[in-house]
């Protein structure tokens, strides 16, 4: 009853493996373990069978494909039904992808079957091997057998209530097994310690089972503390924001009020030329702090006084200079000085 339970329950913790880890130590589990006698190729005469237990294999006997031959079979009594297969039965070739195509890398290989064999994905029992990981490469091995070499012997066996989920390859540098329940791509590589290793696994899953509350509490603390630095982070760059524009406020006011105090210098050079008559010009006009300087020639100069004390954007206006006639050119010099009205 004890050996029963803990059998049921490394079953139930291999199931929380990753799939491409399930098949750790498979091939050394408890099976009926089927060879067939004769090539593939050639048609299968026979097939051996034999009884693995705790690593160790019984001869069960030698048994045609006849009707009669059948129906001596050796059930399997709840045990695994495994193909054993040789090396020369067996294709392979290797294939170097990108490092990247790692993460999904059976679906990759499924899509690339086709260029890579001259099968499809659908039309072999496949696994595969990482040789080696360089320089951004990924170099691995493709064991493949075809489908309709296997049919009529696995066809055969489903009848007679035999039902092989793996091919086992026997010998050779690519020792591992197939899977035949149409999900390609897993592999699992025989070896003494492959048991041991998931053994050892069940185990680190079983004492983690009981820290999953905490880790989950751990982690749920974790985001927390995530959020609070997000979001103190987000304040800390508002508040950096807003004092940028503070300063840039204050900027814009700075200008406004300097402007303000110096005057507008376009509306100030279009009123002057507004209101002098035509036959004045300028050769110079200064506007700081709200006082303007306008000097220039003149056929009257002594008219431009009243004119700019008549007009609204001027007050005050008088001459900083003494006006200067000059007789060649029928001309006054002049110089005046007035406030800009605000």
């Amino acid at each position: 009853m004890l050996r029963q339970f803990l059998s049921w329950w490394l079953e139930q913790l291999r199931e929380l493996l990753p799939q491409r880890l399930r098949g750790m130590g498979a091939k050394a589990g408890d099976a009926l373990v089927v060879s067939p006698i004769g090539g593939l190729e050639g048609g299968v005469e026979a097939v051996a069978v034999a009884l693995r237990r705790g690593g160790k294999e019984a001869p069960l006997g030698r048994f045609g494909l006849s009707a009669s031959a059948l129906a001596a079979l050796p059930r399997a009594s709840g045990k695994a039904v495994v193909l054993r297969l040789q090396e020369s039965e067996i294709l392979t070739k290797s294939v170097v992808l990108p490092a990247a195509a790692e993460r999904d890398l059976d679906s990759v290989l499924g899509f690339e079957m086709d260029r890579e064999t001259p099968f499809s994905a659908e039309e072999v029992y496949w696994s595969r091997r990482i040789e080696s990981r360089e320089g951004g490469r990924l170099s691995v091995r493709l064991l493949l057998v075809p489908k309709a070499a296997l049919a009529p012997l696995v066809s055969v066996l489903a009848e007679n209530g035999l039902e092989p989920r793996r091919a086992e390859i026997a010998g050779g540098d690519e020792e591992g097994y197939l899977p035949l329940d149409g999900n390609g791509g897993r592999f699992a590589h025989s070896s003494s310690r492959a048991l041991g290793w998931a053994a050892g696994i069940c185990l680190l899953l079983a004492l983690s089972a009981a820290g999953i509350p905490f880790l989950r509490q751990s982690l749920a603390l974790a985001a927390v503390d995530r959020t609070l630095a997000a979001g103190r982070a987000g304040a800390a760059e508002a508040e950096k924001l807003r004092r940028g524009i503070d300063r840039l406020s204050g900027g814009f006011g700075l200008v406004a009020r300097e402007r303000e105090q110096a005057g507008r210098p376009l509306e100030v050079l279009s009123a002057a030329t507004r209101i002098l008559p035509d036959d004045t010009y300028l050769t110079e006009l200064i506007l700081r702090k709200g006082k303007v300087t306008l000097a220039g020639r003149s056929g009257a100069a002594a008219r431009l006084i009243g004119a700019l004390a008549a007009s609204k954007e001027f007050r005050n206006p008088a001459f900083g200079a003494p006006v200067t006639h000059l007789t060649m050119l029928h001309v006054d010099a002049f110089t005046i000085v007035a406030e800009v009205a605000p």
